[in-house]
């Protein structure tokens, strides 16, 4: 019986990517910065000390995670469908995020997208505050205890499988990939799949 719902935040319920690619296309007009840039960043899973030496190199001014984490932030725009299905769903299953990064910008993130509407501050496990990071299992573990909530009967879902899958499966829970940032049309569409084995 399924009495939770956690999620992933970047590309999960916020477009990390798209708003990564909006501040370089605003700082950058060359294609060629433009391209090393996103190789470096990879998704948010790159060489973050390569991409801030590259910033760094074609704009003279400094970079570092919480700086590149405010403009991120700047970007991001509620989803008002994605957050009526999220409040829909939490009228019969309890809803939280884990994940991984700085309290300060998670969080901003978090707010920016609106989500603090629908899921208590409470709900959210960020990385840098509880000493554990995906894919370790005890984060998973200690998200489903603190919602009071056996993690076999919590389902996770994520964009990348080294940290959203193989965690939670480790950690007992059912686990779905989403193959995109979640919309309204997709959190249905997800919901209704088969777990990951």
């Amino acid at each position: 019986m399924l009495n939770a719902v956690l999620f992933d935040l970047d590309n999960t319920l916020i477009d990390r990517d798209q708003a990564f690619r909006d501040c370089v296309c605003h700082h950058f007009g060359d294609p060629a910065v433009r391209a090393e840039l996103f190789r470096l960043d990879s998704g948010g899973h790159g060489d973050r000390e390569g991409l801030f030496c590259a910033w760094w190199r074609h704009t003279g001014a400094s970079m570092n995670q919480v700086i590149l984490g405010r403009l991120i932030a700047e970007r991001i725009r509620p989803d008002c469908g994605l957050l009526n299905a999220l409040r829909v769903l939490s009228q019969t299953l309890k809803l939280g995020i884990i994940t991984n990064g700085g309290s300060e910008i998670q969080r901003r993130k978090f707010c920016a997208a609106g989500l603090s509407e629908v899921i208590p501050h409470e709900c959210v496990w960020v990385s840098a505050e509880v000493g554990m990071e995906k894919p370790d299992p005890a984060i998973f573990i200690f998200a489903s205890q603190s919602l009071g909530v056996n993690p076999g009967n919590c389902l996770y879902l994520g964009d990348h499988e080294p940290d959203d899958l193989a965690g939670a499966v480790a950690a007992g829970m059912q686990a779905r990939l989403v193959g995109a940032v979640l919309d309204a049309e997709r959190l249905n569409v997800v919901m209704a799949q088969e777990p990951m084995p």
